[in-house]
Order: structure tokens, then C-alpha cells, then sequence
């Protein structure tokens, strides 16, 4: 009985640690400073993060960015992200930028 009560213990540790995790830290990587400075556009061959509230914690996809769509101002707005199985085009509010393109 000890066994499964700390197991249900440790999961429950795991979840606050995820859910922590999704909502201190990645804020932090895409760091919102829109009408302050000017931030650098995501480009092609940029690694991205895709987040997707309703996905299991830890199981995010990881893409690389393969076309960009501009506004008419030139700022990216929409990215086409090329995954392990598909390609998808997501809104870059729902991306968070891991490595950039050398």
C-alpha cells in the first residue's frame, strides 16, 4: 500500500513541477516586449517550440520553421512549421523560439 500512495505522491509532485514549468518558464523564453523595442522576426530554419494547451505535459512538438507570412507592416504574423510527420501553420503567439537560424 506505501508503494502506491508515494507513487500517486511523486506524480502529483511531477504535475506541479509541468505546470509550473508551462506557466513561469516559457513566458520567459518569448519575452513580450512588443511596443517597447523592436524584437527580431522569426525567420526560416529558425527551432521552435509549439505550444498546445491540451497536449500531455512534456509532449510538445518541436519544429523547424520553414515560411514565414508578413503583415503589411513586415512584421511575421504566421509561420508554416515543417514537424517530424507534417507541416502546420501556427500564429507565432503559440511559438516559442528555442535556437535561432545560423
Amino acid at each position: 500500500m506505501y508503494a502506491r500512495r508515494r507513487w500517486r505522491q511523486v506524480q502529483y509532485i511531477s504535475d506541479l513541477f509541468w505546470k509550473r514549468w508551462i506557466k513561469e518558464y516559457l513566458p520567459e523564453l518569448q519575452k513580450r516586449q512588443k511596443w517597447s523595442n523592436p524584437s527580431r522576426n522569426f525567420i526560416p530554419g529558425d527551432v521552435v517550440l509549439i505550444v498546445d494547451e491540451s497536449a500531455p505535459r512534456g509532449s510538445w512538438l518541436m519544429g523547424r520553421i520553414v515560411k514565414t507570412v508578413e503583415d503589411e507592416h513586415g512584421m511575421v504574423r504566421k509561420v508554416r512549421v515543417k514537424t517530424k510527420t507534417s507541416e502546420l501553420e501556427r500564429p507565432i503567439t503559440k511559438l516559442c523560439l528555442l535556437q535561432e537560424a545560423v
